[in-house]
């Protein structure tokens, strides 16, 4: 598998820096083994790069079909807005810009 810390490193720009990130319920749902990996305390709020970072190992962004398989996130950074989109419980990441800009805009999925 691979980890969300990683997936999110590629997904970032070169020159692109996290603001804040924030993490839901894992597929919509609490358990104890999701809380193993994002504690409760540590959802629904703003959190740095630094204080996340060892929450995002262990699980996946991308995720087949079915019941999503992850932690829905909302990540901001200097130049986009990165959030994770699901389409019939397939999951992956997805971004538009944070500011207007001329750009091709796109269904995200």
């Amino acid at each position: 598998m691979t980890e969300a810390w990683g997936e999110l490193n590629d997904y970032l720009l070169e020159d692109e820096t996290v603001e804040g990130i924030v993490f839901g319920d894992w597929g919509g749902w609490v358990t104890k083994e999701t809380e193993a990996l994002v504690p409760l305390s540590q959802r629904y709020k703003v959190l740095s790069l630094e204080e996340a970072e060892p929450m995002m190992f262990g699980w996946s962004f991308y995720g087949g079909f079915g019941s999503p398989d992850c932690f829905p996130s909302v990540v901001w950074t200097d130049k986009r807005v990165i959030s994770v989109v699901e389409y019939d419980g397939a999951t992956g990441l997805s971004s538009f810009p944070r500011n207007p800009i001329n750009h091709e805009p796109f269904f995200g999925s």
